[in-house]
Parts: structure tokens; C-alpha cells; sequence
């Protein structure tokens, strides 16, 4: 009897302690160390790393709601979902979670992104993953980068680069995650102009940037929209620039937003 107490004894000390120190650690826990970088994240979504940086943000050919052009600084680098959430890592999140699979989906398989959520879903996704939606600002300057290019492959528009009204799925809608990696950013996010738009965590106002601060802004502090960031499958070239905004009624259940979490690090790599 004492020997299989003594037996126990050990393997109280011995658990506990390989649970302990960095073991723990996750990786979108910890900074990046360059553009690109990328990770496993949460629920099998792969992560590139945006280093911290100045901007230009806004466009002056743009919209009313694109201007006035002004500079950002984005103080902390920050882990960026490579794609959209998946119609299966979406599905894996609610059997995970006991959250209800409510949108009929139509997408012929399950590597498309995720979309019929509105505002509130996305924030429960993140939630339960200890994920957070980028900024508006943060979207923006990981698509743009800091030579603040039109679209996030550059200046010029190319049709073959993402999924639009030109170039749409092999249904005429949208396209599974990730099949333009030419069409990626400077740090390595994709789908960012065309496909599906994806929410952000900002409150939407037109008017916004004439009194923005100019290092990580958080949008207005309230509203009655959510801000959208990148085209859709109907999009033409000029819906599907980097500074184009777009907006929502955040409990839309109808809608066609999607899911890209983020997640800002505090932990630094040895």
C-alpha cells in the first residue's frame, strides 16, 4: 500500500510540472521576427506575422470616406489569419464550442470561407479562441503594407489576382480560400481584395479619419455599423482597392462577412 502511494506522490510532482513554463506557451503567443512569418494558429488557421510599422492610410482618389489621407503608426506587431475561416474550421468551432451550425451552406466544399455570420458570431469565434478582429486600421495596413500599395499585390489592378466579377469561383461565386497566393500581401496575407469581405472590430463612420488618432486607432466608440474590409466575388477593381470601406448592421444574419482574427503577442522570443 505505501508503494503505490509513494508511486502517486511522484506522479503528482511530475505532471504538474511538464504542464508548467514554456511548454505552455503557444506560438501566436510569442512576436514574430519577420513579414511573413507564419504559424499554426487556433483551430488549424495558419497566421502571418505583421510587424509593427507607419502607413499610409486612406485614399485621396477614393471615396468621401476614405479621406482625408493620413499617416499610422501600428505600434505592435501582430499575428494576421492567412485567409478567411473556413467553412470547416467554422464547423469545428461550434462541435468544439456547442455552438449552433445555423447557415445553409451552398459552397461545394468545405474549404471555402465561412460566411453568413454576422458581427456577433465572428466576436464569439474569437472569443473562444482567445482570438481578437483587427482594426480597421490593422487590415488595412497588413493588405497595403508600408509603401501603401493600391492593391496588396501593388499599384496595378489585375484581375488574375483575386477572385472578382471578372475572375469569379468555378460556380460564378466565390473561390476557396487561399487560390491566388499571387495575390498576397506584403506579409504574406491572401484574399484580401476580392472573394469575401471580412469583418473588422472598429464601429463604421464616414467621417472618422478627419479626427483619427494617428497611432493605432480604434474607430468611433460607438455606431450602428461594423466596418467590412476587402471585395467580394461581384467586385470590380475599384470595390476591391486597399482603402476601400464598407459597412454593415453588425447582427445581420444575412450578410456576406467573414472571419480573420488576429491576435497581438506580449511574450518575446529567446
Amino acid at each position: 500500500m505505501n508503494r503505490v502511494l509513494a508511486i502517486i506522490a511522484v506522479v503528482a510532482v511530475i505532471i504538474p510540472a511538464s504542464r508548467g513554463g514554456a511548454q505552455t506557451t503557444k506560438p501566436w503567443e510569442l512576436q514574430g521576427s519577420r513579414a511573413g512569418e507564419e504559424i499554426a494558429g487556433p483551430n488549424g488557421v495558419k497566421m502571418v506575422w505583421v510587424p509593427a510599422g507607419e502607413f499610409t492610410m486612406g485614399s485621396a482618389r477614393g471615396r468621401a470616406d476614405e479621406k482625408p489621407v493620413h499617416r499610422v503608426r501600428i505600434s505592435k506587431g501582430f499575428w494576421l489569419s492567412k485567409t478567411a475561416v473556413t467553412i470547416a474550421q467554422w464547423r469545428r468551432y461550434c462541435h468544439d464550442s456547442g455552438t449552433r451550425f445555423r447557415v445553409e451552406v451552398i459552397s461545394p466544399t468545405d474549404d471555402y470561407p465561412m460566411w453568413g455570420v454576422n458581427w456577433d458570431d465572428v466576436q464569439g469565434y474569437c472569443r473562444f479562441y482567445g482570438l481578437a478582429l483587427p482594426t480597421e486600421a490593422q487590415w488595412e495596413y497588413a493588405a497595403r503594407g508600408p509603401q501603401g500599395r493600391t492593391y496588396p499585390w501593388g499599384n496595378q489592378w489585375d484581375k488574375k489576382r483575386c477572385c472578382n466579377q471578372d475572375n469569379t469561383g468555378p460556380q460564378g461565386f466565390n473561390c476557396p480560400v487561399g487560390g491566388y497566393p499571387n495575390g498576397a500581401s506584403w506579409c504574406g496575407a491572401q484574399d484580401m481584395a476580392g472573394n469575401l469581405s471580412t469583418w473588422c472590430a472598429d464601429w463604421y463612420a464616414e467621417t472618422y479619419y478627419a479626427h483619427s488618432p494617428g497611432v493605432d486607432p480604434l474607430g468611433p466608440k460607438t455606431g450602428t455599423r461594423r466596418v467590412q474590409r476587402g471585395g467580394y466575388f461581384w467586385s470590380d477593381a475599384d470595390e476591391c482597392r486597399s482603402a476601400r470601406r464598407s459597412s454593415d448592421d453588425p447582427t445581420n444574419e444575412d450578410g456576406s462577412g467573414s472571419a480573420r482574427p488576429c491576435f497581438t503577442p506580449r511574450g518575446r522570443r529567446n
